[in-house]
């Protein structure tokens, strides 16, 4: 029951991404740039490192409360996520080595506002952050296909730059479905379900202004040539 209001709502948000979202509307029109790129992946590799973080401080506080179950849970979870900013370092390295020019980019305030969220929300109840992981696995694989697609096709930006999210696409394939299944056996009481709606709706807000502001940071550039871009390093 949880689970399957948790899905729709993410899969009417992901339609919803497809026509109105500026990452999908620029990769479409082939004006997200490199410099783009390695903005969206220097947030995403700090919200990959912060996921970690959480995950670690859901189980601890699962533990905290007596629920073995859910920190077990968070513990195969944080098993599975190690590493994974490593993708998003490579891929950093191979977009910038197409910039002319030294860039710095920085983590966004959306991006600080939606972990300072993700940090109160498992304060609260540990269980309240399956509602997060769930949308950033499903999102990747509803949407990510064609966003990898759009992107090589229209913005010359390879596959081979974008590990971070082609690796998450294969990865999360299998664990939507477990995710979903794990959701309404972590949590039985339907009583939560208002409380887990409202984290989601929360996420997909600060999602939204994430992705307001990666991509109004490069406006100017999306908009001249690739001179105008600047040049990011890995470190």
């Amino acid at each position: 029951m949880i689970a399957n209001a948790l899905r729709v709502e993410i899969e009417r948000y992901a339609a919803h991404m497809k026509r109105s979202n500026p990452l999908f509307s620029m990769a479409e029109d082939g004006t997200f740039t490199s410099a783009c790129m390695v903005n969206y992946l220097t947030n995403i590799r700090y919200l990959v490192c912060q996921g970690q973080r959480y995950i670690v401080r859901a189980g601890e506080r699962s533990v905290a409360i007596g629920d073995q179950a859910l920190a077990r849970h968070y513990e195969h979870k944080r098993r599975e996520e190690l590493g994974h900013e490593e993708w998003a370092d490579r891929d950093i390295e191979r977009v910038s080595t197409v910039s002319r020019a030294s860039l710095n980019p920085a983590i966004l305030p959306a991006t600080h506002e939606l972990v300072a969220f993700l940090a109160r929300t498992v304060d609260e109840d540990p269980a309240l952050y399956l509602s997060y992981m769930l949308f950033a696995e499903y999102l990747i694989v509803l949407l990510g296909p064609e966003w990898l697609r759009m992107l090589e096709e229209r913005c010359g930006i390879p596959r081979s730059s974008m590990t971070v999210i082609g690796n998450h696409i294969e990865l999360d394939r299998e664990h939507v479905e477990e995710a979903l299944d794990q959701i309404d056996a972590l949590v039985g009481d339907p009583r939560k379900l208002p409380r887990m709606r409202a984290v989601l709706l929360d996420v997909l807000a600060y999602f939204d202004r994430f992705c307001a502001e990666v991509t109004r940071e490069n406006v100017p550039a999306a908009r001249t040539s690739l001179d105008a871009e600047q040049h990011v390093s890995a470190a």
